[in-house]
Parts: C-alpha cells; structure tokens; sequence
C-alpha cells in the first residue's frame, strides 16, 4: 500500500499540467484506508524522503517555494483531522443546477497538497523526455516554481531589438511576449510573465527569472535562455522591489527613469498653469517610454550613444519653442542674436533669467550645463566614425549621465514651483521624499 500511494502522489504531479501537488483530502479518498492507516503511511513517505506536505499560502497547489522542514511537515500531519474536515466540506458544499443536472461546490478546508520529494524525483524521472526542455526537467525534478536564475543582461536584447516582440519594464520588472504572431515561427512564440533584475557580487545588472516562466518558453527558447544562464547561485542577490513583486507586494521605489518620466509631466502642468502651453512637447507614460530609455543591456558604445541620443530628444529636443514666443521679446536679446535663431536651450535660458530671481544661481546654471552637455554627447556620433566597443565601465558611465539628467529636470521643476501660479500643481509624494531607485 505505501508503494501505491508514492505512485499516485507521482503520476499526479508528472502528468498535471503545472506540476501540481494532489490534494490531500482527494488523495486519502483513492487510496481506501481509515484514517489513522492513511496518516501513517504518509508519515512514512515524509521521514523516508519520499513525499513533501505543502501547506503554506498562497497555494499549495504548486510548490511555490521549498518544503517546509520534515519536523514542521510532521507537526502540519498531526494537525489534520481528515474525515471531520471532509464531512464539514460536505455538509457546507453548494449545489447549483436543477433536476437531473446538478453538481455541487465543496470548500477544501484542509488546505494541504501533497508531493513527491526532490530526493524521490532525481531518482525516477526519466531526463530524456525533457531533454529539450531543461527548464521544464528542473520542475519535474521537484524544484520549486518561484526559484529565480538569473542571466547575462544581453539576453534581452535579442527581443528588444526585435519588432516582433512586446518587450515593457520598468526597470525593476517586466515582461515579454509575441507582438506579430503572423511574422514568428511557432517555436518564437513566446510569454515571459514576469521578470526582473538582480545584482552580481560587483553590483551589475543581470537578469532574474522565475523558474516557473522559464519553464513555459518553448523548447527552442528554453535553450537560449540556458545558454545565457549564470553559474553559481550564491553570487547573485534579487534587485529588493523585484523580491517584493514575487511575494506580492507593491514596491514602494520607482526608478530614476521613471523619476525622469514623472518630472517632465509635472514640469508641462506647471507651464500650463503659467502661460496656458506645454513647455515640453511631449511627455511619456511607463508603457510607452522610449525604447533605449533604461538601464543599458549591452555595456557597449553603440548602445550607451543611442541612450545619450534619447535623453537629448527627451530633454532639449522636446522643449516647445512656442511656450517661449510669448514670453520673451526681441530687447531681451544682445544685438547678434535673433529670436527665430536661437535654440531652445538659449531660449530656456532667457526665459528663466527674466522669470525668476535666484539668490544663489548655481543650480540653475548647474541644470543648464547638463542640458547642454548632453545636447553635445548627442552630436558626437553624428559627427565622426568611431568603431563600436565593449566596456564596462559604459555602465557607471549611464548611471552618472542619467543622475545629471534627473537632476537638472528636478531643478527645472523646483524652479517653476517659485511660480505663483504654479504653486498648486501637486508633487506625488514618493518624488517629494526621493522614493528613487538609482540601480
């Protein structure tokens, strides 16, 4: 009879689905003992290692996380009363239908799955069925759904560079899927649910995700996303908000881009308030951000160029030069300079310095510097030939440029709450107390 139970907890959980646990009132039902021969057996199977109790929030239908300690699985076995919880789940069961079609709704309120061990598992799965599917053989190994692997950044580039994929994050989570089905072969069409970003032992950037959505990538993409996969587990720690996301909690950080993002729309309310125009022409949503707008991927020159370019086209690329026309007239110009001529930073500039009254003016000449600074990174590239390079330090590079960038539209924005009419645009809180993740 022991044999027969291992079988059955066994076969349920390779041939479900999601490799599910079988439920342990449904379990004690097939196998036709009293209770206390059934407890017994299952008591057995837990000390020889043979079978797991998964019991804990918020489903122990999958195995979101190791099991529990043998001495914890034995305290959850002795805690059950299996026959009175079936008969209360029986006597409270619903039953909707009429006539000769009926069915009813029963409660399980015993709450407990049960598994077979990863010791049991290593010993009997055959990996030969799984051989193209080295995500899925983990799982059916007994390894536990919510384990992330983390992997090179560069992996994400093969579908963000890729117009046939929706690729989203915010910088702390985010997602993958087929965008034109039609323009994919079958094997490509993929779904990552959820992913992240965790840290190396250096602090950079890699890739996290959960055993369970790499588990359902197609077997030609479960090998890619192998052969990128870092060794040694212990070397890599979860980005904090990430963490947060797989418990199911809301992270309370955002990104500095993100930061950037929400600056540039509090700016534009603030410009309406003032003169009725948008001071920038354009202003962004999380969803819809620029792609080259984040954490670099790929630590290389081209890319780390084609992120100064974004922020140029979101900084001084995106300034209205109509919010300036009303507001600064011809005498405010030196006698070489004409209005329609000038560029928009000079504009902003002007439009300042005649609006407001600095008793320190070094963070607003600060803020333009940036502006302009950047500005001139965007028109290196356009100007010389330069070969395309792998290095590092592009990475500490960005994050310094990026917390220029938000500190010059941080001041930009701090600047126009000086303006009485500005006054009563309202700052989320999380940007008034610094809420910003700069990793």
């Amino acid at each position: 009879m022991m044999i027969k139970l291992v079988q059955k907890v066994t076969e349920f959980y390779l041939s479900s689905r999601d490799f599910n646990g079988i439920p342990f009132a449904n379990l004690y039902k097939q196998m036709g003992l009293v209770e206390e021969q059934f407890k017994e057996q299952i008591l057995v199977g837990i000390k020889n290692r043979e079978i797991d109790l998964i019991y804990e929030e918020p489903n122990p239908h999958i195995k979101p996380f190791p099991a529990p300690s043998v001495e914890k699985q034995i305290q959850k076995l002795e805690s059950i009363e299996v026959d009175k919880s079936i008969h209360k789940a029986e006597e409270d069961a619903e039953t909707f239908g009429s006539g000769e079609i009926k069915f009813s709704w029963t409660v399980d309120t015993i709450g407990c799955c049960v598994y077979p061990s990863p010791e049991l598992l290593r010993k009997i799965v055959d990996w030969r069925k799984y051989r193209s599917r080295p995500f899925t053989l983990r799982l059916a190994m007994g390894e536990w759904q919510l384990r992330p692997y983390f992997f090179e950044a560069g992996i994400l580039a093969i579908y963000r560079n890729d117009p046939r994929y929706r690729y989203h994050t915010d910088d702390i989570t985010g997602s993958l899927s087929a965008h034109s089905e039609e323009l994919l072969n079958f094997s490509d069409q993929i779904f990552i649910k959820h992913f992240g970003f965790g840290f190396d032992e250096n602090g950079n950037r890699v890739v996290a995700v959960l055993l369970t959505d790499l588990a359902e990538l197609t077997p030609q993409h479960q090998q890619i996303w192998e052969a990128k996969m870092l060794g040694g587990y212990y070397k890599y720690k979860l980005h904090p908000d990430f963490r947060k996301s797989i418990l199911g909690d809301f992270y309370d950080g955002n990104s500095i881009f993100s930061a950037f993002i929400e600056e540039i729309k509090i700016i534009n309310e603030m410009a309406m308030k003032i003169n009725n125009l948008n001071l920038f022409k354009k202003t962004f949503e999380y969803g819809d951000k620029p792609e080259n707008f984040g954490f670099l991927i790929l630590p290389t020159q081209r890319e780390f160029e084609q992120f100064a370019q974004t922020l140029d086209r979101m900084l001084s690329d995106n300034l209205n030069p109509d919010f300036f026309a009303s507001e600064i007239e011809q005498g405010d110009l030196s006698d070489t300079e004409e209005l329609k001529k000038i560029g928009t930073i000079r504009k902003l500039e002007i439009w300042i310095r005649k609006s407001f009254r600095f008793p320190n003016t070094k963070p607003r000449d600060e803020m333009l510097k940036i502006i302009r600074d950047i500005r001139s990174l965007r028109s290196k590239p356009s100007h010389s030939y330069t070969e395309n390079e792998w290095r590092a330090t592009f990475l500490d590079e960005q994050k310094k440029l990026m917390e220029r960038a938000y500190r010059a539209v941080r001041t930009l924005r701090l600047i126009l709450t000086n303006h009485p009419k500005a006054r009563a645009v309202e700052i989320p809180e999380w940007l008034q107390q610094g809420q910003i993740r700069t990793f």
